[in-house]
């Protein structure tokens, strides 16, 4: 063989190996390419997953929150309509408690004897001044029938009348008759706190 062929056959050989390499190269660039832009594909896929997973976990949170305030907020309106309530019925009764006057006593025994007739006994709160009972005995001592007039330790406003031969009793207290009150003007109270 000649130094030619050799030469020539060796340059062949180099051509074929480095043209072989750069095929090859080209195939490991291309293939990086692919992987590359396969990679980013899945990439933003996966950002546009985590964003509409993100957005909508927001959205429920925010709509918890929307939920939370507005019970949160009718919890509030109740309340304060109850505070309200109560301290109308706090001030009715004071109120009335006032208002049992020994006037309004003689005439509320009055008519509760003259109604209920005989056997009737009347319990007025154990606070009351022994004159103001004393007022209210002479009174009630016109009426038809004369009713038995005594102090009740457990009687804190108003009166208790108690039909003695039947065995029944009521109580007509600041607190029934403030709650009674409270009770009929309640829908009004109700209709001026739901105004806005």
């Amino acid at each position: 063989m000649s130094e030619q062929t050799l030469d020539g056959l060796i340059a062949r050989v180099k051509s074929e190996a480095i043209e072989a390499s750069e095929n090859e190269a080209k195939q490991i660039i291309d293939d990086a390419k692919q992987k590359a832009q396969q990679l980013l594909s899945n990439a933003e896929t996966e950002k546009e997953t985590l964003l509409a997973n993100a957005k909508v976990q927001a959205e429920a949170l925010v709509e918890k929150g929307k939920i939370a305030l507005n019970q949160a907020s009718r919890d509030v309106q109740i309340s304060v309509k109850n505070d309200i309530q109560k301290l109308f019925k706090l001030a009715l009764e004071a109120n009335i408690k006032d208002a049992f006057t020994s006037d309004l006593y003689s005439s509320i025994i009055t008519q509760v004897t003259n109604s209920l007739g005989s056997n009737v006994a009347i319990a007025l709160p154990a606070d009351t001044e022994d004159q103001v009972l004393k007022s209210i005995q002479k009174k009630v001592a016109t009426s038809q029938t004369i009713p038995e007039i005594i102090k009740k330790e457990q009687l804190l406003s108003g009166l208790s009348v108690t039909k003695t031969d039947e065995g029944w009793s009521y109580d007509i207290t600041a607190e029934e008759i403030a709650s009674l009150l409270s009770q009929q003007l309640s829908q009004k109270w109700i209709e001026f706190l739901n105004t806005k």
